[in-house]
């Protein structure tokens, strides 16, 4: 990683009816023998912190498990509650990421884009599918305190796993956020704009790699199509 990036991190990333089938998912792994919790911690507060940058109401959900559980079905059993959720229209997207207890029982942090949810409705879905009622809801007020509080979950965790649907922000948008920093150090714009031109990426739902991007990239940043072209062939 570059100094570049580095000294911005350093300040806490940001300084300024039917059936329904569940949506796809993408998993995603942060641990290697080269990742470092602190690059975990980084990476997970960034992926957070994008899809919260899209319209909506978004809260917390904590499910837990329980000794009266059944073991090795926390996905499957996820997965049918999503569907439940989803069918009644009160799930959008999400990104979550998992907990495991010292006894070895897996909790999962979701941050879901969606309506309101009753805890006590909730609570009787997940003990119904999982049998375990102990869940939480929140609203999320502070989105730079929920961002920091999932990523410290992932930067602890020995797998360094995370998921999210793919309308968190976009497929491949992960892709598209290493090809912005790429051009910007290339075309020597500083983090701050970077980051400024992301939010309106996102926001506006454009993929800064797409050739629409490109456009107003050039037209911004005086992006050369064959330097955008040259960042693209090296991700």
């Amino acid at each position: 990683m570059t100094v570049w990036t580095a000294l911005f991190y350093a300040r806490g990333v940001e300084t300024l009816s039917g059936r329904q089938e569940p949506e796809k998912q993408v998993y995603t792994s942060l641990d290697n023998e080269y990742t470092s919790a602190r690059k975990r911690f980084r990476r997970m507060y960034h992926r957070v912190m994008t899809g919260m940058e899209r319209k909506g109401s978004v809260r917390l959900i904590t499910l837990t498990s329980s000794n009266y559980g059944v073991p090795g079905e926390f996905q499957r059993h996820f997965r049918m509650l999503l569907m439940r959720l989803q069918r009644r229209g009160l799930v959008e997207d999400y990104i979550r990421c998992p907990e495991f207890t010292k006894s070895g029982l897996r909790h999962d942090h979701i941050i879901f884009r969606g309506s309101y949810i009753d805890q006590v409705y909730l609570s009787k879905l997940w003990g119904e599918i999982h049998n375990s009622p102990v869940v939480d809801i929140r609203r999320v007020g502070n989105r730079y305190r929920i961002a920091h509080y999932l990523a410290s979950y992932l930067a602890k965790s020995p797998a360094g796993r995370y998921s999210y649907s793919w309308k968190w922000c976009w497929k491949g948008f992960v892709k598209s956020w290493k090809f912005l920093k790429r051009l910007g150090m290339w075309t020597n714009q500083d983090f701050a704009e970077v980051l400024t031109c992301w939010r309106r990426f996102v926001r506006l739902n454009t993929k800064p790699d797409s050739q629409l991007g490109v456009v107003w990239l050039n037209k911004r940043w005086g992006v050369l199509y064959d330097q955008a072209n040259e960042v693209l062939a090296h991700l």
